[in-house]
């Protein structure tokens, strides 16, 4: 018999994603801080954990949505764009292996802090049913499936609808708790400094999808009555998307009435920091 003790195993060498050693502190947030602070875990997950996420997140907002001031029109949109995630979820099982299903009970916690990132994340989901869209709608353009095109914009109009509620929905509180309890915890010391939705991964992506499908639009040949429907659902996309722009600058008017953001400040003390050009 050996005697000897085994080596143990290797650690794995965490390196950072620009090659470099990482700085003791950030100069400004980072989209690792913005996913960190809205409990957003970047891997690589199965099916089963992203359906159990889809599943806890899904059951949290559904339990709040009773006690928020959102309209009828609003909490339709939310419940929309949860259908569309649940149904994207479900076709992506019929490509892969069954498994198992947990679901752990949400938080009993009602706090404006709380649904502040409960509702960003249900805007994560959205956006990432979006992005899925999108793909697929690009895929049908370069195919030529023009009834899957449309079909793609109608799908992205309703998610863009339901996005636009969930904002509302993150933001349901006084504009004082947001003052008071909310936005304190985006700054210093709790995230580092220049705390944006800038930093959101997934409307990035979003962004340049749309853009991109913007562009396989305007140079599309279909047939009249397809192009002329396929046009349709353009136009009433686009309204959907200044719907939401219209939306989330009256949650920025009602929240930040200067208009001065988290970056903007960060970088306006930041330009006055430093020393003049000599």
């Amino acid at each position: 018999m050996n005697s000897e003790t085994p080596p143990a195993p290797l650690t794995p060498l965490t390196l950072a994603a620009d090659s470099r050693i990482p700085a003791r502190a950030p100069a400004g947030a980072t989209t690792a801080d913005y996913d960190r602070y809205f409990h957003l875990a970047r891997h690589a997950p199965d099916l089963t954990s992203w359906t159990c996420g889809v599943l806890r997140l899904q059951a949290a907002v559904l339990a709040d949505l009773p006690h928020t001031g959102l309209d009828d029109t609003q909490r339709a949109a939310v419940l929309t764009g949860l259908l569309h995630a649940s149904h994207a979820t479900l076709a992506a099982w019929l490509r892969s292996e069954p498994g198992p299903v947990q679901h752990d009970p949400a938080d009993g916690s009602d706090s404006a802090l709380r649904r502040w990132k409960l509702g960003h994340q249900l805007f994560h989901l959205l956006l990432t049913t979006m992005n899925s869209t999108l793909d697929d709608t690009l895929a049908a353009v370069g195919a030529a499936r023009w009834s899957s095109v449309r079909h793609g914009l109608e799908r992205l109009r309703t998610l863009y609808d339901a996005a636009t509620a969930a904002m509302a929905y993150a933001s349901d509180f006084p504009a004082a708790a947001y003052a008071n309890d909310v936005r304190p915890t985006m700054e210093p010391p709790f995230t580092a400094p220049g705390f944006s939705g800038t930093l959101n991964q997934e409307h990035r992506v979003m962004s340049e999808r749309t853009h991109t499908l913007r562009a396989a639009l305007g140079s599309l040949s279909a047939p009249a009555p397809s192009l002329a429907a396929i046009r349709r659902e353009e136009a009433l996309l686009r309204a959907a998307q200044r719907r939401n722009r219209k939306a989330h600058a009256a949650i920025c008017e009602r929240c930040v009435p200067d208009g001065a953001s988290l970056l903007r400040q960060h970088t306006t003390r930041q330009r006055s920091g430093r020393a003049p050009c000599e």
